[in-house]
Parts: C-alpha cells; structure tokens; sequence
C-alpha cells in the first residue's frame, strides 16, 4: 500500500500540472486570461495560488476546468479500455476512487495492472461474464471503504454553506434527497446518489467519466 502523504505528494503534483495544462488549453480554445483564470483558482479552490490549496481543493478546479471544455489527454503508451457498458463501469469505478484519493494513479496503464491482477486477463476488453462480475464488485467494496466518509464530508459542507448563506430551494433540496437515500439503504447505489445530490447541492460538476455509475433509476 502506498503511504498516504506519499500518495497525496504524487497527487498535488500531477494535479499542479493538469491543472497548468488547461490554463494553456483554456487560453487557446476560449481565450481564458490570467485574471479570468485566477477568478477560477479564488471562487472555486478558494485560492488564487495553487501552492496553498490542498488536493480537494485543485480536485474542484480541475473538475470546474473540465467542464469548460479542457479534456485530459492520455499518456503516451495509455490505450483507452472502456467497451461496453460493463467495462465502462470497472473504468468508471477506478476512477471514482482516484476522486476519492484511494487510488493515486487514475492511468489506463495502472487500470490494466489491477484488472490483470484481478481477473487474470491482460486487456478489460477480455473480461466477460464472471471475470467482469468480479472487478465490479471488488471495485464497489473498495470504494465503499471510502465513500460513505465522503458523503459525509459533503454532508457537513452544505451544512456550513447554508449556515453561511440559505441554500436556494432547489440546491436544499438535492440535500434532502441525500438524506432520503441514505435513509433508504446503506450499500454502493444509495450513497452514489447520495454523493451525487450532494455534490449538486454545493454546485459541482461530477465528471462525465463517472455518468457509468449511475444505477438504473432512484425513485
């Protein structure tokens, strides 16, 4: 297991340069400027130097910039592994524990490790039935050790921004639903739409690599 400060270094690091590169690509494709770009680095991680914020903090402008057009592009030698929607789930799966800082590389490369190791095949596109089954699963357990902390860590974040300022009725009630979900079960689909909510409560964007995950419907 990699040492959490170890892992939180190497994360600060990549996401300093990612978040570098888009400024660049933002510049180039919307005419993001220097002062547009620190009014993203102040509103959204709370800081116009990227030195002072910590890893959630540049995770939030890094997903902001996302939104705004910038696409991360793959290392040279990473091959994009997502096929059907049930490999699109493992990926997305893989790269929700990234979000969540359980895994500090979110790579194709590092995702093939895993699923050679799991499923003892050398590609996700050679997974079928059972093999993919299982690195379903063994990703939802893994991120379950994490996800239930995060959705409670949201949960005090929108406490705190409505005590700062009332919530609008319809981010209050995307909170609401959170707590209707949790409510109704304690596994894997009831906290992703709880941490959805939640996220949507304190307006931020969840990246369209994640979309795999949503269950069929929540009513």
């Amino acid at each position: 297991m990699i040492p959490a400060k170890t892992a939180s270094n190497a994360r600060r690091t990549t996401l300093i340069k990612l978040i570098q590169v888009a400024r660049r690509d933002l510049g180039r494709l919307s005419g993001l400027d220097d002062l547009a770009y620190r009014d993203i680095l102040r509103m959204i991680g709370g800081s116009e130097s990227l030195a002072a914020m910590d890893v959630p903090s540049m995770e939030r402008v890094l997903a902001h910039m996302k939104s705004k057009g910038f696409v991360v592009r793959p290392k040279a030698g990473d091959r994009p592994q997502t096929i059907n929607r049930d490999a699109s789930k493992v990926r997305a799966l893989w790269l929700f524990l990234h979000a969540l800082g359980e895994v500090s590389d979110p790579s194709e490369k590092a995702l093939a490790a895993y699923v050679k190791r799991i499923a003892y095949v050398d590609d996700l596109r050679w997974a079928r039935d059972d093999k993919i089954e299982k690195l379903i699963e063994t990703l939802k357990k893994w991120t379950m050790r994490r996800l239930p902390a995060a959705v409670a860590a949201l949960r005090q974040e929108v406490i705190a921004a409505h005590r700062a300022s009332p919530l609008s009725p319809a981010r209050a009630e995307l909170a609401l639903q959170a707590q209707r979900y949790l409510i109704r079960g304690q596994g894997f689909d009831m906290h992703w739409w709880a941490w959805e909510c939640l996220m949507g409560a304190l307006e931020r964007p969840i990246a369209a690599d994640l979309t795999a995950l949503k269950p069929q419907e929540a009513v």
